[in-house]
């Protein structure tokens, strides 16, 4: 096991704390870009937390050692404070622009597989 500094550990879990903020920004960044219905939405909400949860304690347990400190969270609220207040939107845009870069080239063989489809239904209607 390392032996970090409170100052060491704290600025490990503010960078967590970042990281959390930047999961956020992509859980949002797909919500937005797709539009889901609500069990979607708890889906997502869940997995968002499962995943938050489990960096922390992996974290905690990495990092101090297993032993939970009030400043450990403190870090870990900073951090995310400090991302949502500076460059959260900034983050956001390129993700919503990366995203729709990317449905505009899945649009194409999504539309072969759709056409396809549909062509398939047509024969299978003709010969039954």
């Amino acid at each position: 096991m390392h032996s970090f500094s409170q100052g060491q550990i704290f600025m490990f879990f503010f960078i967590i704390g970042i990281i959390i903020g930047i999961f956020f920004d992509i859980f949002r960044v797909i919500r937005k870009s797709f539009k889901t219905c609500d069990k979607t939405t708890f889906v997502e909400d869940l997995a968002f937390i499962i995943l938050s949860g489990s960096l922390v304690i992996y974290s905690i347990i990495k990092i101090n050692g297993g032993e939970v400190r009030f400043y450990l969270f403190l870090g870990i609220f900073f951090g995310i404070l400090i991302y949502s207040l500076t460059i959260s939107n900034l983050c956001v845009i390129i993700l919503y622009e990366f995203v729709k870069i990317c449905k505009k080239i899945l649009k194409i063989p999504f539309y072969f597989i759709k056409k396809s489809i549909f062509f398939m239904k047509k024969v299978i209607k003709k010969v039954f």
